[in-house]
């Protein structure tokens, strides 16, 4: 299963997880998967539900315009953090300031991984192949969106189990709080890219757990009703 993902990577984990929940919920039938473009369009192939093939960085307005058409559908936001947090990041930003309903899921590996790994605004000053400096200070969706009416934001990492059971249990409430309440619900996932940083996937984890989490802290940050 995901076989056309590259080993280590974070997505594999994500949608395992999502669907998971999914199908423990039993709404897989009301289940409607919006995706991003680069390696998040891989998955449409693997999916039993559902999904949306969206313009790169434009996942939450096509959520917003499916949601207002079949309100009694659950539709879940898939991008990585170029689309969420470069090109797409007005569409964030309102959509946070609005609190549309949203259920999203940003997978933050800190480079643009389909086009050869070069860095995105979250990258916290790894080297890579258009970055000779290693300057860069990664963007925190938290400073950015937490003072707006939201109803949550958590961040959560793909590494070892511990880890993994905290980000599912934050998909959990996000998904719950979504299903109850609407609003906007967002989960941060750090995720692994062991081809473009060329390490060895636990060499990966461990750059993650170590010092990744030392810029982007692990937790729930806002948690309205």
């Amino acid at each position: 299963m995901y076989d056309m993902l590259c080993a280590g990577c974070g997505h594999r984990t994500a949608m395992m997880m999502l669907d998971e929940i999914i199908k423990e919920k039993k709404l897989k039938e009301k289940t409607i998967l919006a995706l991003d473009v680069a390696c998040c369009s891989l998955l449409i192939d693997y999916v039993d539900y559902d999904a949306i093939m969206c313009a790169h960085g434009r996942v939450l307005d096509v959520t917003k315009g499916y949601k207002i058409m079949r309100q009694e559908n659950i539709v879940i936001s898939y991008m990585g953090d170029g689309a969420g947090y470069s090109i797409g990041m007005e569409e964030m930003v309102h959509s946070a300031r609005r609190n549309d309903d949203v259920l999203a899921i940003i997978i933050n590996n800190g480079l643009y991984s389909m086009t050869g790994g070069q860095v995105a605004p979250t990258n916290v000053g790894t080297k890579l192949c258009d970055s000779p400096s290693n300057g860069n200070i990664g963007l925190k969706i938290e400073n950015i969106i937490s003072s707006f009416p939201i109803s949550y934001l958590a961040r959560a990492a793909l590494t070892d189990k511990e880890n993994i059971d905290i980000a599912k249990k934050y998909i959990e409430v996000a998904f719950d709080k979504y299903m109850k309440h609407g609003g906007f619900n967002l989960v941060e996932l750090l995720s692994p890219c062991p081809t473009n940083y060329k390490l060895k996937p636990i060499e990966m984890v461990d750059v993650i757990n170590n010092e990744w989490t030392k810029v982007y802290k692990i937790g729930e940050f806002v948690n309205n009703v």
